[in-house]
């Protein structure tokens, strides 16, 4: 092992031992630019001897906390660019403000302009495998996140971290981040709760500190490391200073003054005899601000803002990335952060109160041979803010005396809930191997997925379920009558159940037939073969107790069973991808729903049970039971049919639209005031869904929202998961995303689950047309931002056909799916046309199963052109086409190359890029290279509209 101790005020990196009885001296202060009398942001401090040392913030205090036993010593304060101070003096004074002196070298001519500062630059990259380990390493880490809003403190916490990082980039982040310990300080927010939970968290912040290493990632997006923007800004060599043995290069990197992407102004030291980036200091750009404003407010901004009443401007953003050398190698070292946002309310009377987030990442320790990747309690890939991941137990001893700052509220980590967190990638370390493309697939992924004769042989009708829930044992028991018309002859046929559950019977015209099972597969054979067109009917007998759910594999489905906030039982059937057949038998495949369906479930009496279409009777049964029996009207799929059991409240209101819809509401009675609230958005939405896609479908059923244990889109029965004081606002995303699939999934439906996008993006896509129309075109393009950054891009878009394919992550059926839409409809380049393109297919697929093909072909002949080449590079294969791009400036003019590279052969998508200053114009690129000549354009001025089409850009 090999180790690298960085020298900070933080209890777990000294050596020594520490006890309770130790005295100590706090020092406070600045270290200020002795020219300037500026703050020195992230200035060393250190006791020679001891060891002990800080670092200064972002605007040059530090507080130090020293051993009494270590004086008196010498007081070493260094600062690159600065001539380094050592003192003796006054080391044990409270306060203490220290100036450095700016230590500049003067070279020769001929070495100050032999390169440009771009010319440096391009030469330290090429160094970079030279100069950094670019194998995996390991560190140990601390975190600590500080937020403030004025006077008033929002977040404290702070963590031990164990790092596994791999130094290849991939188009994800993609460091592994374990916290090993941690604390937070628990702050009462009173009656400003609502705001200040808003406020007081930033998303994963020590994933977004290991983000900011742009030599790991220096070919990011906005990265001015990377070689595409070099044209957006300018490279000034400035200086060569000296500290100690070390000549250190310094180069400014501004933004050129009409660079459209100058979104950084960036300071960087490099050793000039290696070309190291040793360190580097970036704050953001006016634009700058503007773009990660944009993306960062996202939609939660603007519902939020609109909510608690309150609004925000990024004012300043400012980063400090570090690196120390190691036996011939560098080393991500230090990341601080410093946030300013101005908050104006004018119901609380604040205009621009402060809001201020400080966060400093330092590497404690490192581990270069054999790292081990992060197996367990990866929170790397979670979004969630540092204080949601540290719990409440509060370990005393764990900070010893160093830490000057503890609380008797901070706390330790819920290693427990760490454990609990989803991880798609433990799906690969179950003890039964799952299926999916890395996998393969088994007999019984194509029982369950393909149509084979013995189940187009006939087309279900309907069904009855009749079933008890017994709330004890956790089991089911009833029976099912399918329904059926003959297509073809048959003597045997599929029906679906799983193999847990255990079928008692299954009568035809009273009698009892035979049957076999394979896996969730039932076989059932006739005494003689039906007839073309034949009706006939079988009911199966059946009971057990149903899987449940395991959210560590994706689609893993089953029956939660759980309890409301009272410790009343609460149940619910979660079930799409596992299929229905986990817990009643019919035909499981997407193709096949029942033109209508009664749904009768028992349940004991002091509960409420709530499922599809309408509630036409309750009926009292013995034992104190009561039977609910719901009828559906209209084509249901089976992942639909459901139940929800609790001790609900209900309440009703009505949507006039040409004819009266009424709608129902069930919530836990707890939260009653807050689902009234909730739920006044309920017509907006629907009015806004039937301006895009046509009439609710499915009127006679009316339409019915359930607060649940999760959220889901069952079919006039629209599961939207718990009510808590955060998510109870006047606008719910997740609300509108399980409402639109009433549309997109329930009226229309798949008939193979690989094809579930249909169901996702435009589900996906209806969030933001909401935005959209309640909120304006600008609001909805930053929520297309917000798909972007969640795009995994590890497996096509489709899943596999005939086999059921579900255990694998299927988030691109969400976001990537609903960007291709939204480039789809900037394609069209006509909102009235794209509106009617919806009307049209929900017009002509409505109580339809379809397959993604037959919707293309619609498309194709909608418009009138065909777009197959365009849903093929999206849906089948991981990449998204990439528009490259060569400029060359000549005189006042700029020559454009461009050309499309793509997996689809004579991809042809026309895109939009800059014809003139500040204009974007659609130009059509194919797999071969086309020129144009912009006339008075330059290099940095010229753009690619890849906000509105999801696409890479690379330009040379």
């Amino acid at each position: 092992m090999k180790r690298i101790i960085i020298l900070c005020l933080i209890a777990f990196v000294c050596s020594r031992s520490m006890y309770g009885q130790e005295k100590y001296v706090t020092i406070t202060g600045r270290i200020l630019d002795a020219q300037t009398k500026k703050g020195l942001p992230f200035a060393n401090l250190y006791l020679k001897k001891s060891g002990a040392g800080t670092a200064t913030n972002a605007e040059g205090e530090f507080v130090f906390k020293i051993q009494q036993s270590d004086l008196p010593d010498t007081l070493q304060i260094s600062c690159i660019g600065y001539t380094t101070l050592n003192t003796t003096q006054h080391v044990d004074r409270q306060t203490l403000n220290i100036e450095l002196q700016p230590a500049v070298v003067t070279l020769a001519a001929v070495n100050v302009n032999v390169q440009s500062g771009l010319d440096i630059i391009k030469d330290a990259l090429q160094h970079i495998p030279q100069n950094y380990d670019t194998s995996a390493v390991q560190f140990t880490a601390f975190y600590r996140e500080q937020i403030v809003l004025g006077d008033f403190e929002l977040n404290f916490n702070e963590a031990v971290l164990d790092i596994y990082r791999p130094f290849k980039a991939s188009e994800k982040l993609n460091d592994q981040i374990r916290i090993l310990k941690g604390r937070k300080k628990s702050i009462d927010f009173g009656k400003e709760a609502q705001l200040y939970y808003w406020i007081s968290g930033i998303s994963n912040g020590a994933r977004g500190s290991l983000s900011e290493d742009l030599i790991k990632y220096r070919e990011a997006k906005n990265s001015p490391f990377n070689p595409s923007n070099f044209r957006h800004y300018d490279y000034d060599y400035v200086e060569t200073i000296n500290e100690g043995t070390r000549n250190i290069i310094v180069i400014d990197i501004v933004p050129k003054p009409k660079a459209r992407k100058g979104y950084l102004r960036t300071k960087v030291f490099l050793d000039e005899k290696s070309l190291a980036v040793m360190r580097y200091n970036f704050e953001l750009t006016s634009r700058g601000r503007r773009m990660v404003s944009r993306k960062d407010k996202g939609v939660a901004y603007a519902i939020m803002s609109k909510v608690v009443g309150a609004s925000l401007e990024y004012d300043k953003f400012q980063y400090t990335i570090a690196y120390q050398e190691h036996q011939g190698k560098w080393y991500l070292n230090r990341v601080t952060r410093h946030w300013e946002m101005l908050v104006d309310s004018r119901r609380r009377g604040w205009q621009d109160r402060l809001w201020r987030a400080d966060m400093d990442l330092i590497m404690t320790d490192l581990k270069t041979e054999n790292p081990e990747p992060i197996t367990t309690g990866d929170i790397g890939k979670l979004e969630g803010s540092m204080k949601s991941f540290i719990g409440s137990d509060f370990d005393e001893k764990f900070w010893e005396n160093y830490n000057y700052i503890k609380s008797e509220k901070m706390d330790s980590i819920r290693r427990n809930d760490i454990g609990r967190l989803p991880n798609v990638d433990s799906t690969k370390q179950h003890s039964k191997p799952i299926s999916n493309r890395i996998n393969g697939f088994t007999r019984a992924d194509t029982l369950r997925g393909k149509l084979t004769p013995m189940r187009t042989c006939y087309d279900v009708n309907f069904y009855h379920l009749d079933v008890v829930i017994d709330l004890d044992e956790h089991a089911v028991k009833g029976s099912n009558t399918i329904r059926f018309k003959t297509i073809t002859p048959f003597t045997r046929m599929q029906i679906d159940l799983y193999e847990n559950m255990k079928i008692n019977r299954i009568e035809h015209r009273g009698k009892t037939l035979a049957f076999e099972r394979a896996y969730n597969a039932v076989f059932v054979d006739f005494p003689k073969p039906f007839t073309i067109g034949e009706q006939s009917e079988i009911t199966v007998y059946y009971e057990g107790i149903p899987q449940v759910p395991d959210f560590n594999i994706p689609m893993h489905g089953g029956i939660l069973w759980d309890q409301d906030s009272l410790g009343n039982p609460w149940l619910q059937v979660v079930c799409q991808g596992s299929g229905a057949s986990l817990w009643w038998p019919n035909k499981d495949h997407q193709s096949d729903e029942p033109d209508s369906m009664k749904i009768w479930i028992t349940v004991p009496a002091e509960f409420t049970e709530i499922s599809n279409g309408r509630l036409i009777r309750k009926s009292p049964m013995p034992n104190n039971h009561t039977r609910y029996e719901w009828f559906v009207s209209y084509p249901i799929n089976n992942y639909n049919a459901t139940f929800s059991i609790g001790k609900y409240v209900h309440f009703s209101d009505h949507y006039i639209s040409g004819d009266t819809l009424t709608i129902d509401y069930y919530v836990m009675p707890y939260n009653l005031t807050r689902a009234k609230r909730m739920f006044k958005q309920v017509i907006p939405m629907l009015r806004t869904f039937e301006k895009y896609f046509g009439k609710y479908p499915f009127p006679r059923d009316g339409f019915t929202l359930v607060e649940s244990l999760y959220p889901m889109e069952h079919q006039s029965g629209v599961c939207i998961g718990k009510i808590t004081a955060e998510n109870s606002s006047d606008t719910h995303p997740l609300m509108w995303h399980e409402s639109a699939h009433e549309w997109w999934g329930n009226a229309i439906t798949t008939k193979d689950i690989a094809d579930m996008w249909i169901h996702e993006a435009f589900a996906t896509y209806a969030e933001t047309i909401i935005i959209e129309d309640w909120f304006g075109r600008e609001d909805a393009n930053v929520s297309m931002l917000d798909q972007m950054d969640a795009v995994i891009g590890e497996e096509p878009v489709t899943g596999v056909y005939g086999v059921n394919h579900i255990h694998y992550n299927i988030g691109d059926m969400y976001s990537k799916a609903s960007l291709m839409l939204h480039t789809f409809r900037n394609i069209l380049d006509n909102d009235s046309r794209w509106i009617r393109l919806l009307h049209g297919i929900m017009d002509r697929f409505k109580y339809k199963t379809i397959t993604a093909q037959e919707l293309i072909t619609f498309i194709n002949q909608e418009t009138k052109t065909d777009y197959t080449y365009f849903f093929d590079q999206y849906l089948h294969f991981v990449d998204i086409p990439r528009l490259q791009i060569e400029l060359k400036e000549i005189g006042n003019n700029l020559q454009v190359k461009y050309r499309w590279e793509a997996d689809v052969k004579n991809f042809r998508m026309p895109v939009k890029a800059t014809q003139a200053e500040g204009r974007f114009a659609f130009i059509f690129p194919t797999p071969e290279w086309k020129t144009m000549t912009l006339k008075n354009v330059g290099l940095e001025e010229f753009d690619v509209d890849d906000e509105n089409f999801y696409i890479d850009v690379h330009i040379e």
